[in-house]
C-alpha cells in the first residue's frame, strides 16, 4: 500500500505509538498527571517515549532528564537520553 496507511474509516494518524488512545488525548492526560505529581516516573517515562515517537527529541530529552533526577539508576531514562542525543546530533559527552 503506498501513501498513508488506511483503514475502513479513512486515513490513520501517522503516529499512534501507544495503542488506541489518540496521541493528543494521551499527551494531555500525561501532562495533567505530571501537573499533579511531577515526580511520577511512570507518567514521565510514558510522556518522554510519546514525545520521541512524535519526533520531539528535545522535549523528550528534558523529560528523560527529569526521570534521572528522581531515579538516577533508570536504565530506561539513560537509553532514552542517548537516543535523543543521537537524533538531535548532540555529542554524548563533553569534549573536556
Amino acid at each position: 500500500m503506498s501513501g498513508p496507511e488506511r483503514n475502513s474509516r479513512g486515513p490513520r494518524r501517522r503516529t499512534d505509538p501507544f495503542g488506541s488512545e489518540d496521541w493528543l488525548a494521551q499527551l494531555i492526560r500525561l501532562q495533567d498527571a505530571l501537573t499533579l505529581c511531577p515526580t511520577d516516573i511512570t507518567s514521565r517515562c510514558e510522556l518522554a517515549a510519546l514525545l520521541e515517537a512524535l519526533g520531539q527529541p528535545e522535549e523528550a530529552f528534558v523529560n528523560w532528564k527529569a526521570v534521572l533526577s528522581t531515579d538516577p539508576n533508570s536504565l530506561t531514562a539513560r537509553e532514552g537520553m542517548a537516543r535523543c542525543h543521537r537524533k538531535v546530533g548532540w555529542p554524548l559527552q563533553s569534549s573536556l
